[in-house]
């Protein structure tokens, strides 16, 4: 039997010109998007960047049981 489960996550915040403003790792990978948005949003007014893009990265890890 095989599973996925979420391992890490880190949030990658980028400015209109596609520059990096932060990243940040260790972030919660099951956050829900008002979390999410209005922690990006915090990040825009505290760098006082203008408007901003982000992504967050997830890495999963693969389990396999031997009965697979």
């Amino acid at each position: 039997m095989a599973s996925i489960k979420t391992a890490s996550a880190a949030l990658r915040i980028r400015n209109e010109a596609n520059r990096a403003v932060c990243s940040i790792s260790g972030v919660n990978p099951n956050m829900n998007a008002a979390n999410a948005a209005g922690f990006v949003k915090g990040i825009q007014n505290m760098y006082n960047r203008g408007p901003v893009k982000a992504r967050i990265h997830v890495v999963s890890d693969i389990e396999i049981s031997d009965a697979a």
